[in-house]
C-alpha cells in the first residue's frame, strides 16, 4: 500500500510583553494577569510530515536542551486536538528548528503550539473556527490562545482573554537573552508572591501610546510586575540588568514576561549603535534586532 505524505512548513514567531501586572494567586493555584503581548518578527521554523496512517507523533528538535517526549508542548498540542476530535491518533513527524531561545519569556513553545494546532485544523478541513481553537488552545497553556490571533492584544483572566489592540510603533526592538542563565515561570511566580510592594503597569495610557507610536510615553508607563519579583530574589538577573543600564546610558530595558530576556526600543538611527555598545560591552548574550509584526 502506497503511503500519502503531505508536508508543510510554518514559521512560529516570538511575543514580548509590554508590560505585564499580576494579581494574588487564585484559589486554584494560578495567578490572573494584564498584560499587553506584541507578535515580533522572531520565528521558530517547523516541518511538520502527515502520513495519512495511524500512528504517533515524533519530533526532532535542533535544541538539545528540549525534550522531545510526551513533556514537549508540542506532545501536548497533539494529544488535545485528537482526544478532541474523538478521532485515532495519526502518524505526524515534527523537525523544529528553534531560533527563538526558551527561558526567555518571548512565548517561544507557546507560539510553536498554537501554530501546530492551527496547522491540524487546517489540515483537517477547518472543523473549528477561531474562538473553538482557542477555547483548545487554553487547555494547552496560558500564552497559546494569544498566538492563535497572534495580533498585539490585550490579555487577560488565565490568558483566554484576548482583545486586540491598535499598534502603530514603528520602532525596532533589540532583545538582549543572557547565555548564562533563563528564568523558569515557576521562579518568576514564586518571586512575584513574596513582594511586599507592586507597582502597576498603565495599560490604558499604553494602549494610547501604541496608538499614537509616542514612544517616550509608551516606555515611562511599563512595568513588569514579574520582574520587579525576580529582581529580588535573582542576583544573576539584577547584575545584568545594571550591566545594561550602564552600558546604555539614557535607554530604558524592559524584561519581557518571565523573563529573562531585556528589551529596549530603537529608532534606525540608534539602532547599529546600541547593537554594537551591546555587543562590545556585554558578556554572554544573544543579540537580536526584531520588529513587531501585526
Amino acid at each position: 500500500m502506497r503511503i500519502s505524505l503531505i508536508k508543510y512548513k510554518i514559521f512560529s514567531n516570538a511575543k514580548i510583553n509590554i508590560g505585564l501586572n499580576v494579581f494574588q494567586k487564585e484559589s486554584d493555584g494560578y495567578h490572573n494577569i494584564d498584560s499587553i503581548m506584541v507578535p515580533i518578527d522572531l520565528s521558530d521554523e517547523i516541518d511538520v510530515i502527515f502520513y495519512s496512517e495511524d500512528g504517533e507523533l515524533k519530533i526532532e528538535c535542533s535544541d538539545s536542551g528540549i525534550p522531545t517526549d510526551e513533556r514537549n508542548i508540542l506532545s501536548k498540542t497533539y494529544k488535545i486536538f485528537f482526544e478532541s476530535l474523538k478521532k485515532e491518533n495519526e502518524k505526524i513527524d515534527i523537525s523544529l528548528k528553534k531560533n527563538i531561545p526558551s527561558e526567555a519569556g518571548l512565548g517561544g513553545g507557546s507560539s510553536n503550539a498554537a501554530f501546530f494546532l492551527k496547522l491540524l485544523n487546517e489540515h483537517y478541513g477547518n472543523i473549528y473556527n477561531e474562538s473553538e481553537l482557542e477555547e483548545l488552545a487554553m487547555k494547552i497553556g496560558s500564552d497559546v490562545p494569544f498566538f492563535i490571533k497572534n495580533k498585539t492584544a490585550r490579555v487577560g483572566e488565565k490568558g483566554n482573554k484576548v482583545e486586540l489592540v491598535e499598534n502603530n510603533l514603528k520602532d525596532s526592538i533589540i532583545l538582549i537573552k543572557p547565555l548564562d542563565f533563563g528564568i523558569s515561570t515557576k521562579e518568576a511566580y514564586d518571586s512575584f508572591d513574596n513582594l511586599k510592594e507592586v507597582k502597576y503597569a498603565d495599560f490604558d495610557k499604553i494602549i494610547d501610546s501604541l496608538k499614537k507610536d509616542n514612544r517616550i510615553a509608551l516606555e515611562n508607563n511599563i512595568e513588569n510586575n514579574l520582574e520587579q519579583g525576580i529582581l529580588e530574589t535573582n542576583i544573576e538577573v539584577k547584575m545584568f540588568k545594571m550591566a545594561l543600564n550602564s552600558v546604555v546610558s539614557g535607554k530604558k530595558f524592559f524584561m519581557s514576561g518571565s523573563g529573562s530576556t531585556y528589551y529596549t526600543f530603537v529608532t534606525e538611527l540608534e539602532k547599529s549603535q546600541i547593537e554594537t555598545r551591546l555587543k562590545t560591552f556585554v558578556d554572554n548574550v544573544k543579540i537580536i534586532i526584531c520588529k513587531t509584526i501585526n
